[in-house]
């Protein structure tokens, strides 16, 4: 009769530790699932998003294009926009994409790096200014000794080449100091206004620019490229966000937009 309990109890502890695995084990796989689903966002699937009164139109990271006309915007819009049927494909560059179809070459920026109208998501980055720095050139191995790193919020002024001339005279040497005697005025003035606005300034001398954002993610520009396809001579960077372009002529800046970004 002893014995029998013995084998008895032992059984009992077999199943129920059987068990407990199995619960352990659904457990388990109820996690991956729920992961997986968390991962599988349609808004990471977006490479660019444009919205008008006419409608919307999604061009997703695969190359396929998506869009309704007078498509409601409001709540989670995009998850019922990438159920609408792929009408079009095309093929992306820094600072415009090609419609295969029918050809059309779509811009993103204007002469001045400024962000056209209705572009609300671009290169998988939520527009939130329209002087939002978006295309960049990166170093793929960017040299320390060139890299300067700000990891607060400053007003960031490029600091023009440096150069001689054997004849100071000469029309190109007059053309350059014409050129750097605008630079040291409208500079000390950009300076000046946005102290005024309680920001800091720094004068970059070298050619990456090193920016810390949020998640411990970072990023680098080349500074001697082209930045949303412009030129650029200056930049507003607020801790954690991306930075947005500045005209080094203060009064071409919209100072409401500037506002806007540093609160």
């Amino acid at each position: 009769m002893i014995n029998y309990f013995k084998y008895f109890l032992i059984l009992a502890v077999v199943i129920s530790c059987k068990k407990e695995q199995e619960v352990q084990e659904i457990k388990k796989d109820s996690s991956i699932v729920k992961s997986k689903t968390i991962n599988e966002n349609p808004r990471d699937q977006v490479q660019h998003l444009f919205i008008a009164n006419g409608g919307s139109i999604l061009y997703l990271k695969n190359g396929e294009i998506k869009g309704q006309a007078r498509f409601d915007t409001d709540g989670d819009f995009i998850t019922e926009l990438m159920k609408t049927e792929t009408y079009g494909h095309y093929t992306d560059y820094d600072d415009y994409l090609i419609d295969k179809k029918n050809k059309d070459t779509i811009f993103f920026f204007n002469d001045f790096g400024k962000i056209d109208e209705g572009w609300s998501i671009l290169k998988g980055i939520s527009i939130e200014n329209p002087m939002q720095v978006v295309s960049y050139k990166s170093p793929k191995n960017p040299n320390p000794s060139q890299t300067e790193t700000i990891s607060e919020t400053r007003l960031i002024i490029l600091s023009p080449e440096t150069k001689t001339f054997a004849d100071e005279n000469s029309e190109e040497a007059e053309a350059y100091f014409t050129a750097m005697d605008d630079w040291n005025f409208y500079s000390l003035e950009l300076n000046e206004s946005f102290e005024k606005l309680g920001v800091k300034t720094h004068y970059m001398k070298k050619r990456f620019l090193g920016l810390d954002l949020p998640n411990h993610k970072s990023i680098t520009i080349d500074t001697k490229s082209k930045i949303n396809g412009y030129n650029a001579l200056a930049f507003l960077y607020k801790k954690g966000r991306m930075p947005i372009i500045v005209s080094l002529i203060f009064s071409d800046n919209d100072l409401d937009e500037v506002k806007e970004y540093l609160n």
